[in-house]
């Protein structure tokens, strides 16, 4: 998230990429005609609330599109958000960028080239990449593109936390591992670290009392209100 109008009120559950795809549980087919009217109803009616969900969106969406990632590192960073095989979000493999795009206008029918979103010119347009430069602070205050460089590393030291007890929906451990440190490093590790809480679910991997910790912590320092991270409780362990 790189937009400093943003506060942790805003960001109170999992929002952007990672939260639309931890939106297909596994009985969404019931109530949308196809993923497009899931996605639709995702956003919900025209207001503060939706323009906020598109915002958000729009900026995980431009920055891992205009990426490096190959499009198997992005299906791979997509099928996490899959909690476990009763879950169904849809495939995009083979199709990655152009699926990703067209979730800014699901009701569009062929999405328009990219250019960033609604509200990207607010977002925070700098890099988070590692080895790129960028302003260091914004208006007086450190930017979000620079502190979430400074958090690249520990989100990586992260990525080698998941334990997985089951397998994952569409992606194995390396291949999961491989893309969520690709995007740590390549485009944001902010994006990365929402993608990881979600693959410690996907895997059903344990999470001991001082790797909450650690994970609220980063949490923290990302801006996220209490339930981004809280929603792992489950997965606890001594």
């Amino acid at each position: 998230m790189h937009d400093r109008t943003m506060s942790s009120d805003d960001l109170c559950f999992d929002f952007g990429l990672t939260g639309l795809g931890g939106s297909f549980h596994g009985d969404w087919v019931l109530f949308a005609a196809d993923q497009w009217d899931h996605i639709t109803q995702w956003y919900g009616p025209v207001g503060a609330d939706s323009d906020r969900r598109r915002l958000l969106l729009g900026d995980d969406v431009r920055r891992l599109v205009e990426s490096s990632l190959s499009g198997a590192e992005l299906n791979a960073l997509w099928r996490l958000t899959d909690s476990n095989v009763l879950d169904g979000s849809p495939e995009i493999g083979g199709r990655e960028r152009d699926w990703l795009e067209r979730t800014l206008a699901p009701a569009a029918g062929t999405a328009e080239p990219h250019h960033g979103g609604a509200g990207a010119a607010t977002a925070g347009t700098g890099s988070c990449a590692l080895g790129t430069g960028g302003p260091e602070t914004d208006s007086g205050v450190p930017s979000p593109m620079y502190e979430h460089r400074l958090l690249a590393d520990d989100v990586k030291g992260l990525i080698d936390r998941l334990d997985p007890q089951q397998d994952a929906v569409g992606v194995t451990l390396p291949q999961a591992r491989d893309a969520l440190t690709r995007c740590a490093e390549k485009v944001c590790s902010e994006i990365a670290f929402r993608f990881l809480l979600r693959g410690f679910e996907a895997f059903g991997s344990r999470v001991s009392r001082d790797l909450y910790g650690r994970l609220e912590r980063v949490g923290e320092r990302f801006g996220y209100g209490p339930h981004v991270v809280d929603r792992l409780h489950y997965l606890g362990s001594e």
